[in-house]
């Protein structure tokens, strides 16, 4: 038995001199065999905790951000996008709707000096001087003439006096100038006729005006019982509604009978020696 035990020591003490004498040689030195006791000591020691990863995280949300920045950079560019259309569009109906009322402004003027024009011509031709009645006589003078031609002279006058009066009041005056036919600017018209006439004349210039140049020129004709009166006028013409006006000076030529006695206008012509502004 205590063979046994003696062998069993030494064999022990050599495995130790060993192990130490290989710690020894190669510098280092084994951990201790594991045991019931170690895992204990192990246990009580703090577990190692590994180190925090910051960098990826901060990756993902730099990422992140990145994507929303552009997301909203490309929502931005959209209504920047949509906002130049809209005042784009917003300007070209500003233009078309400013052509066309232009386009509307032009044909307006333009209808404006047609009938402009066209109610000159009618002027004109109103205004065109009647040929002459009569050759006037060469004979001596008739006593009656002087009386004539201050009658005459006088009628011309009130006749000018009454054209520049209100529309209704130059009708109701215009009868009594006249007999019962007129040669009216080349034309022979009844008394109704001549005042249709007067007034489609009046409607088109409701505000006349007329003031004599001086004293009318009188030439009397015994054989036909007529004077001839020239008056030279300044004229003014308004229509306010159609926001016309015509002025000028014309001359007025009316042929004054007093083959029945009382003084009345057998023939009426005008034209206009100038206009204002021409």
């Amino acid at each position: 038995m205590r063979p046994v035990l003696f062998l069993t020591f030494l064999l022990s003490s050599a495995c130790a001199t060993g192990a130490a004498l290989a710690q020894q040689g190669s510098n280092w030195v084994d951990p201790p065999a594991k045991s019931g006791a170690s895992g204990g000591s192990e246990r009580a020691k703090p577990a190692t905790k590994a180190p925090p990863r910051f960098e990826a995280e901060p990756e993902a949300a730099s990422r992140a951000h990145r994507a929303a920045a552009a997301s909203a950079a490309r929502r931005e560019s959209r209504r920047q996008d949509q906002a130049r259309q809209e005042s784009a569009r917003q300007e070209h109906a500003r233009q078309d709707r400013s052509r066309a009322a232009e386009m509307r402004r032009a044909r307006r003027a333009a209808i404006r000096e047609r009938a402009r024009a066209e109610n000159d011509a009618n002027l004109a031709r109103a205004e065109r001087p009647a040929p002459p009645p009569a050759r006037m006589s060469q004979a001596e003078p008739d006593p009656r003439f002087s009386d004539w031609a201050v009658t005459a002279r006088r009628l011309s006058l009130d006749y000018l006096d009454s054209v520049s009066a209100p529309n209704g009041a130059a009708l109701a005056a215009a009868p009594r100038f006249y007999g019962g036919s007129v040669r009216f600017h080349g034309r022979t018209l009844s008394i109704g006729a001549l005042m249709a006439e007067k007034r489609n004349f009046m409607r088109r210039w409701p505000e006349r005006h007329y003031e004599p140049q001086g004293e009318p020129r009188v030439a009397c004709d015994g054989a036909s019982a007529t004077c001839l009166v020239r008056v030279v006028h300044d004229f003014t013409a308004v229509s306010p509604a159609r926001g016309a006006r015509s002025q000028g000076v014309a001359e007025l030529t009316l042929t004054v009978s007093f083959a029945n006695g009382a003084p009345v206008i057998v023939s009426e012509a005008s034209r206009v020696l100038s206009r204002a502004g021409a």
